[in-house]
C-alpha cells in the first residue's frame, strides 16, 4: 500500500503490451549458472537497478475500466516491496538431480533431456509464485526472484509480466542489472509514447489480408477451432519435452536444404538461416507420421527493434516490441528444406517496414476487439514458434560469481558466467502441442520446449535413435 508521504503517478499500459492473452501471462525464466554466485550483491544491486534506472519494474499493474495502468508510486515509501526474493539450497550438486545432461552435451545428435519445463518449475520455483497474473495477490510487486543454491551451481529463477516485457526485453533488464552489479551505469533504457507502436489506420481489408497475420471476421473467430477438435477428442493426452538440437546437426541440415533450395528456385532464394532450419524441425516433428495433407498455418514471432523508426537498435527498450510472419503449407507434403524456405519468404517480407507497420495496426485492432492472439487461417491447422536465442546473447553472470579462495583475479581478468536458459511465456492449462519456443542456444546446440501426441512423440523419438542427422526429415 502507498503511505500519504508518497505520491501515486498512473499511465496507461502501451497496447501492443495489454492485447490478449499477453495481459494475463507471466513469463519465467530460469537461468542456469555452473557457478556459486553472490546472493547478497545480487540483491542489493537489484535495488539499485529498480531505484535509479528503472523504477517501472517496482510499479503494480492495475485495472482501469477495461483496460490496464501503471502505478508508480513516486518515491518509493520505505516499506515498499519493490521485488520479492527467496532462496533455497540444496545439498547437493546440479548433476545429482538429473534434470539437465551432466556438462555439455556429448553426444553427435539430438535427444530429449531428462526433464521439462514442468519439471522444472517443480523444482526450482516456489509453490506460492503466481504463474499468472490472475493468481497474484493484492499489491503484487512485478518481478518475483528465487536462487536455488547447489554445491556446483545457482539457477536464478525470475518471474515478470509479459505486459511489462517481452523476452528481449527482459534479456536487457538482466545485462542492466550485472551492469549495476559491477559498479556500471547501465544503458539508459528508451521511452517511447504510448502510441508510437500502434501502426496506421487501415481499412477492413488491409486488416483482414489473407494468409498474413491478420483479423478474422467474426464467424472466422467462431468457426476457427474447429479443424483442432478432433485432435482433442482423439488424443486428449500429449506430451512435453526439452529438445536438444547441436549445432552441427543444424549447420549440416541448412547446407542441404540450400543447396535443395538453389537447384529449385536459384542461387538468390538459398539464404536460410539456422533458425529456418530449426523452424522447418520442429514443425516437421510436431506433425511427424501424419497422413493426410492438412494444410497448416506456420508463424513465427519477430523482434522489430532496430527495424522500427520508434526502436533504435542501439537503445534497449523493456516493453513488446513483436510482428509475425505467416505462412502456409500442407505440413505432410512438405519437404523441411521447403518449409524452410518458406518461413524464410515470410519473414523477409514481414521485416519490411510497411509490413512491420501493418502487423503493429492488427495488433492494435486485437487489442480493441480483445481478440485472443492465435494466428491461423480458418480451415488450417496452425503452429507457432518464438525463438528467443538472440535475448540472452550477451548475459553474463561473472560480475556475481563468488571469488572462492585460490581463486583470486586480477582487475583486467573476468570469469565468464554465461547462463543455459529455459523457460516458458505460454497461458497455463492450455494444450501446448501446437506452439514451441527455442530457448536457447548454449553447450553446442539449441534448447527446445516441444509437445506433442503420445503417438507423435514415439515417432519422433525412433527417428532421433534411426536417423540422429535427420537426413530423412
Amino acid at each position: 500500500m502507498v503511505t500519504s508521504t508518497a505520491r501515486s503517478n498512473s499511465f496507461p499500459l502501451k497496447p501492443l503490451d495489454q492485447w490478449r492473452p499477453l495481459e494475463n501471462i507471466r513469463s519465467l525464466l530460469f537461468l542456469v549458472v555452473r557457478e556459486n554466485l553472490n546472493e547478497e550483491a545480487m540483491r542489493d544491486s537489484l535495488d539499485r537497478l529498480i531505484r535509479d534506472h528503472l523504477p517501472i519494474l517496482g510499479a503494480r499493474i492495475e485495472p482501469k475500466k477495461t483496460d490496464l495502468e501503471y502505478r508508480l508510486p513516486k518515491p518509493f515509501p520505505p516499506a515498499y516491496l519493490l521485488f520479492e526474493w527467496t532462496n533455497n539450497s540444496v545439498n547437493s550438486s546440479l548433476e545429482d538431480i538429473n534434470l539437465l545432461p551432466r556438462g555439455p552435451p556429448s553426444t553427435s545428435g539430438p535427444f530429449f533431456a531428462p526433464s521439462n519445463i514442468p519439471d522444472m518449475e517443480r523444482e526450482w520455483i516456489p509453490s506460492t509464485w503466481p504463474v499468472e497474473r490472475k493468481y497474484e495477490r493484492p499489491n503484487a510487486p512485478l518481478l518475483f526472484v528465487h536462487i536455488t543454491k547447489y554445491t556446483d551451481s545457482t539457477i536464478v529463477a525470475l518471474n515478470i509480466p509479459h505486459a511489462v516485457s517481452d523476452q528481449l526485453g527482459f534479456g536487457s533488464m538482466i545485462n542492466a542489472w550485472m551492469s549495476v552489479l559491477q559498479g556500471e551505469a547501465p544503458p539508459e533504457f528508451l521511452k517511447v509514447s504510448l502510441n508510437a507502436l500502434d501502426g496506421p489506420k487501415l481499412s477492413q481489408r488491409e486488416l483482414r489480408m489473407k494468409g498474413k497475420y491478420r483479423i478474422l471476421s467474426s464467424r472466422e473467430q467462431a468457426t476457427k477451432l474447429i479443424p483442432f477438435i478432433p485432435s482433442f477428442v482423439l488424443d486428449s493426452k500429449e506430451i512435453r519435452k526439452t529438445l536438444f538440437l547441436p549445432v552441427e546437426i543444424v549447420d549440416g541440415l541448412r547446407e542441404r536444404c540450400m543447396g535443395v533450395i538453389k537447384a529449385k528456385y536459384g542461387e538468390e532464394a538459398a539464404r536460410l538461416s539456422n533458425t529456418d532450419v530449426i523452424t522447418a524441425i520442429l514443425a516437421k516433428f510436431a506433425f511427424l507420421g501424419r497422413k493426410t495433407s492438412k494444410m497448416l498455418t506456420l508463424s513465427t514471432t519477430l523482434n522489430i527493434r532496430g527495424r522500427h523508426p520508434a526502436l533504435p537498435a542501439d537503445k534497449p527498450y523493456l516493453h513488446n516490441a513483436l510482428s509475425f510472419a505467416v505462412s502456409r503449407l500442407p505440413i505432410a507434403k512438405t519437404s523441411l528444406a521447403e518449409v524452410a524456405y518458406k518461413n524464410r519468404l515470410a519473414v523477409n517480407e514481414e521485416l519490411q517496414l510497411k509490413n512491420i507497420e501493418r502487423s503493429l495496426a492488427v495488433s492494435k485492432e486485437m487489442y480493441k476487439r480483445k481478440y485472443p492472439l492465435h494466428v491461423v487461417e480458418p480451415s488450417d491447422l496452425s503452429y507457432a514458434i518464438t525463438h528467443w536465442s538472440g535475448a540472452w546473447r550477451d548475459i553474463d553472470f561473472g560480475p556475481a560469481v563468488m571469488r572462492q579462495e585460490g581463486r583470486e583475479l586480477d582487475a583486467s581478468q573476468k570469469i565468464a558466467a554465461v547462463p543455459l536458459v529455459f523457460g516458458q511465456s505460454l497461458q497455463r492449462n492450455f494444450p501446448t502441442r501446437f506452439n514451441s519456443q527455442i530457448m536457447s542456444k548454449a553447450d553446442g546446440g539449441y534448447w527446445c520446449d516441444f509437445t506433442a501426441i503420445p503417438k507423435t512423440m514415439a515417432n519422433v523419438e525412433s527417428l532421433l535413435k534411426s536417423d540422429p542427422k535427420l537426413q530423412t526429415l
